[in-house]
């Protein structure tokens, strides 16, 4: 499912454009703005992809009972173009739960996330550094452009779900060459 996406990321975005009869190819790099600590939650630059597309990792670190999440991404769609959100890897798949992504478009250079556990009702202890979700994202253009996390929050597995208190959340930037 990988190959596909990335395939379908590369074949459908096109990674760069035509410019008088020329292909441009552009290479997608990501740099956090802050390493994992305690009460964060980060992105961070997944290992594998290509130049041609790149996932970010969403991480939470040492944050008890997390059942779901949700946060909006911004960035500018100018210089890269979103994939998808997977929950591919995420610390709420343990024990074989299943586990539901969401994401909405409201406007170009913004996607909402929502992930969550269902069929069960506890949620996971968080310990060190685990990933919550994965966002796939591709170049368009050249330049540098920041990806922000705005209206986080991770919820508990309370009846009703408490967001949970005193996180900090940190995005970075894209560097299209």
């Amino acid at each position: 499912m990988r190959a596909l996406l990335v395939a379908a990321l590369v074949l459908g975005l096109g990674c760069g454009g035509g410019h008088g009869g020329t292909m441009v190819s552009f290479c997608l790099n990501f740099t956090g703005a802050q390493a994992p600590a305690a009460g964060r939650v980060v992105a961070r630059l997944a290992s594998g992809g290509s130049c041609a597309a790149r996932f970010v990792e969403i991480v939470v670190t040492d944050v008890a009972d997390v059942f779901s999440g949700s946060f909006t991404v911004n960035f500018d769609p100018t210089k890269v173009a979103f994939g998808s959100a997977s929950f591919q890897g995420s610390f709420l798949t343990a024990g074989g739960v299943q586990v539901n992504v969401v994401q909405t478009n409201p406007q170009p250079g913004s996607v909402t996330v929502g992930i969550s556990r269902f069929g069960v009702a506890s949620g996971v202890d968080v310990i060190g550094s685990q990933v919550l979700v994965r966002l796939s994202f591709a170049p368009v253009g050249a330049g540098a452009a920041t990806l922000t996390l705005a209206n986080g929050q991770l919820f508990d597995s309370g009846t009703p779900p408490q967001p949970k208190s005193g996180l900090t959340w940190s995005g970075g930037t894209f560097q299209v060459q």
